[in-house]
């Protein structure tokens, strides 16, 4: 009943009309972390035949703590590592500093919650730059 409801649900809405969506929600996050002292986006330059799927680092975190941060502190999941491609990484650059943190965009996820994805990721940003001196 449940995959047939989130069927049903899917064909009202249109896949492309999701996606674009997501996408949407991706560049705001996109944006909003591009301006933050001290992070690092990967593949992000060009969003077209992309997913909602966005790679970045805080400059002297590893990226298991702030992943641990954004979910303790702000209740915000994130994934981080290898992500089960650590081919993508060596080339990236990142293998030897244990990956990314990777923020996944879904069909209901709002402006308000990449908002505060954003706030928390330049509050950590910023705590970092302060811890360093």
């Amino acid at each position: 009943a449940g995959l047939q409801a989130g069927l049903k649900w899917i064909a009202r809405q249109g896949l492309a009309a999701i996606h674009e969506r997501e996408i949407a929600l991706t560049r705001k996050l996109r944006d909003g972390l591009r301006r933050i002292e001290g992070v690092t986006l990967y593949c992000q330059e060009d969003l077209a035949d992309h997913i909602s799927v966005l790679a970045f680092n805080v400059d002297g975190l590893d990226s298991p703590n702030v992943a641990t941060m954004l979910d303790v502190d702000h209740n915000i999941a994130s994934r981080a590592g290898l992500h089960c491609a650590p081919l993508v990484h060596e080339g990236l650059g990142t293998a030897g500093i244990d990956g990314a943190v990777r923020f996944g965009i879904g069909p209901f996820n709002t402006e308000a919650q990449i908002d505060t994805a954003v706030a928390a990721v330049a509050e950590i940003a910023a705590f970092q730059r302060r811890k360093r001196g």
